[in-house]
């Protein structure tokens, strides 16, 4: 019986290794980009970022990336602190795995913006990935 249990105890220490070492192998990429404004929209988010030239570039992220039930490729995490709003985008193997926004809670903030009415921004919010001109 000590035996048996012994040697299920080791097979579940080895199989648990063997998933660890196969995860570990992955290569993750994280960029972090800080957020010049942010426009909301029924679509997503309208992002105006600096770049690596402190220049401006925008991006638009499609709410469809952002799924309460895990399967999501976005997430948002709410703050109030001086470091927010900024983005992290993490790529997986050099393919793009998640974004994840962090945004100021206040929507009074300076860094929210509104978008004036009428735009059709619909086929800027098709996308499959962000861009990759930091």
């Amino acid at each position: 019986m000590r035996r048996t249990v012994f040697l299920v105890i080791l097979l579940v220490v080895a199989c648990a290794a063997g998933f660890a070492q196969h995860r570990a192998e992955q290569q993750v990429y994280v960029k972090t980009v800080p957020i010049a404004k942010v426009y909301p929209h029924s679509l997503g988010y309208r992002i105006l970022y600096f770049t690596s030239k402190l220049t401006y570039a925008e991006m638009y992220v499609p709410g469809s990336w952002f799924k309460f039930d895990g399967a999501g490729r976005g997430a948002v995490v709410w703050g109030n602190t001086d470091e927010y709003p900024y983005l992290a985008i993490y790529y997986a193997d050099g393919k793009f795995d998640r974004i994840v926004l962090y945004l100021h809670e206040n929507m009074k903030h300076v860094t929210w913006g509104v978008l004036p009415p009428g735009m059709d921004l619909g086929a800027k919010f098709d996308v499959q990935e962000p861009p990759r001109d930091f």
